[in-house]
């Protein structure tokens, strides 16, 4: 008897311990990024847009090089900042003073809508299907604007993200593409 008035006494004191400990501040929060190295948007003047696919446009600011052009099962490196039309950087691969491009599979870029919840600075938080789209097509070495308008962008992510603020916004991505694999 002694015994079980031990281990009863043990467990209620064990679930005491583990639930006065929990609380809803962790204490953990996202550093924001620093985006002191990225560079001023590309111009784009007084330049025609040109349509893609869904309402998607694109500016190609300067020619890439070579035959080879973007196509969905490519892996790629680029460089790109994500911007809000009013200007305000979302995600750049400049942040934090990186100096490297990001590396991904355009077909993996995005499927057809954000992720639910996204919860970083990383690549992750650029990833829309406008993006994708707005990518296909690029040479090496090609700078290009692209615009992507709410229902290609952020329009339908999770409540839980970072990116939520940008819902009903168009979104600007400058992307310099560096190599094709």
């Amino acid at each position: 008897m002694k015994t079980s008035s031990a281990l009863l006494i043990s467990a209620a004191i064990l679930i005491i311990t583990v639930f006065s400990a929990c609380t809803t501040d962790s204490g953990f929060t996202l550093q924001e990024p620093t985006f002191d190295a990225v560079p001023e948007p590309f111009e784009i003047g007084q330049e025609e847009g040109m349509p893609v696919i869904d309402g998607v446009t694109k500016y190609v600011i300067e020619e890439g090089r070579g035959v080879d052009q973007v196509v969905i099962r490519d892996q790629i490196a680029i460089f790109l900042t994500l911007r809000t039309l009013d200007g305000e950087i979302i995600y750049s691969s400049y942040q934090n003073n990186n100096d490297n491009p990001i590396q991904a599979n355009v077909q993996n870029i995005l499927t057809p809508r954000p992720p639910d919840i996204v919860r970083s600075f990383s690549f992750e938080r650029a990833r829309t299907d406008g993006l994708r789209k707005g990518i296909i097509g690029m040479r090496e070495g090609e700078k290009r604007v692209i615009i992507v308008p709410p229902d290609q962008g952020f329009e339908l992510i999770g409540t839980g993200s970072i990116n939520t603020p940008f819902r009903e916004d168009s979104l600007r991505y400058d992307v310099e593409l560096q190599f094709i694999f």
